[in-house]
């Protein structure tokens, strides 16, 4: 609420926001001063003085019963610093302290919405299992479903009840709209390869991606972006990449109906691409439009995070192929991560991965522990774990250990 709204009212706890010069201070600048009033009213608009301003601030401070939390940021949107209120500086009463933010716009946004969400998703257990019982009756665990609950960085189990049973709609970013039709183009790049046996000319691939693009309804700014991004990422993955095509590549082979279950747990999904071979072997590989990594050890938490999930994934296709009512006969002999955008020297990644039994069986065991925990409703609370890969590993063991 505002300053002026607030006369009167009082709360355990206040905050007041923006607490800087050109806000509250002398140097504050009232829209007020840009319509005047007639000169044969003698008024001025309340509010409009220094000193009034500080009555107003003071109004608004002892509205706290027992914390009061000012702050203000040290520069605007245009990145030049800004000054605190004058009435607060030189103040041994105040003691200050920089809050520490977490960078990415998404991150932030992601946090808001959950806070925002929060009370709407805490309702009665019982009520909330009765909402969803005729939906999860027929569920089933996606790879994007099992990442989702498992990071703790970004929400864990309340982002993927808000994403992924709620379902509350949200837009897709533009890096997401990017990475969509990246991958509509190259799906379509092998069907014609598949169906004509040639290659289809880079100008119609490129043609099509642009297509793709505009049905994300991105703004002028982001479209033109990566229209030029990835047309010049295709143009340097299909000259190192192309030849790889074959006619008995199959895309986006979808296990929705494959009846494919582990343990208890009924899975689905989509692949990407799979090359099946005359052995009844089977290579799995994934499209990725991010920055690639070209070792699976990763430098940063970041890039450490997004490879342990990239691992949890390629190791969720081969349980997801080999238990297949259609393909349980193959055997998934490594998966691949095909990163789309070259590295600075332009050079196209590929991450190979061959899978080990004991890693394998780790991971059926945190399949299960994740199915019954969503088939329950049984929401765990993550506040204990770290935001960083030491935090999501420590959420899945706990999880793999309560469900013994």
């Amino acid at each position: 609420m505002t300053a002026h709204a607030s006369k009167g009212l009082e709360y355990d706890s206040v905050y007041i926001v923006g607490a800087i010069d050109s806000v509250w201070g002398e140097r504050a600048r009232s829209r007020n001063r840009l319509i005047s009033y007639p000169e044969n009213l003698q008024l001025a608009p309340a509010g409009d003085s220094a000193e009034e301003r500080l009555r107003l601030f003071y109004v608004a401070a002892t509205r706290a019963k027992k914390n009061l939390m000012i702050s203000y940021s040290e520069s605007d949107e245009a990145n030049k610093p800004t000054a605190t209120a004058s009435f607060l500086v030189g103040s041994s009463v105040w003691q200050t302290q920089p809050i520490s933010g977490r960078t990415s716009d998404d991150d932030m946004l992601e946090t808001a919405e959950i806070r925002w969400y929060d009370r709407l998703v805490q309702s009665d257990s019982s009520t909330l299992k009765e909402l969803l019982a005729p939906q999860l009756q027929s569920y089933k665990l996606s790879v994007t479903h099992v990442t989702h609950f498992l990071d703790v960085t970004r929400g864990g189990p309340q982002m993927f009840l808000l994403q992924n049973l709620l379902r509350f709609p949200q837009a897709m970013s533009p890096a997401a709209s990017y990475g969509s039709a990246i991958h509509a183009t190259l799906q379509r790049a092998h069907t014609f390869f598949a169906t004509n046996s040639e290659r289809q000319p880079i100008e119609d691939i490129l043609h099509q991606y642009e297509s793709a693009l505009q049905d994300m309804h991105m703004s002028t700014s982001d479209f033109d972006l990566y229209l030029q991004k990835g047309s010049d990422d295709l143009r340097t993955f299909l000259d190192a990449r192309y030849d790889t095509f074959t006619t008995t590549q199959k895309t986006e082979l979808d296990f929705a109906n494959q009846h494919v279950i582990i343990g208890e747990a009924h899975l689905a999904g989509k692949l990407d691409l799979v090359d099946v071979l005359p052995d009844k072997t089977i290579i799995v590989t994934d499209y990725k439009t991010g920055k690639p990594s070209q070792i699976w050890s990763g430098k940063t938490d970041y890039e450490k995070i997004k490879l342990h999930k990239y691992k949890q994934q390629l190791m969720f296709y081969k349980l997801l192929v080999e238990h297949a009512r259609d393909w349980h006969t193959y055997t998934v002999e490594k998966g691949i991560l095909q990163f789309i955008e070259p590295t600075k020297s332009g050079t196209v990644v590929a991450l190979d991965m061959t899978f080990s039994h004991d890693e394998l069986a780790q991971f059926e065991k945190l399949i299960n522990a994740v199915w019954r925990r969503i088939t329950t409703l049984d929401l765990p609370d993550i506040s204990r774990y770290d935001a960083s890969l030491k935090g999501i590993l420590a959420f899945e063991q706990d999880l793999i250990d309560d469900n013994l």
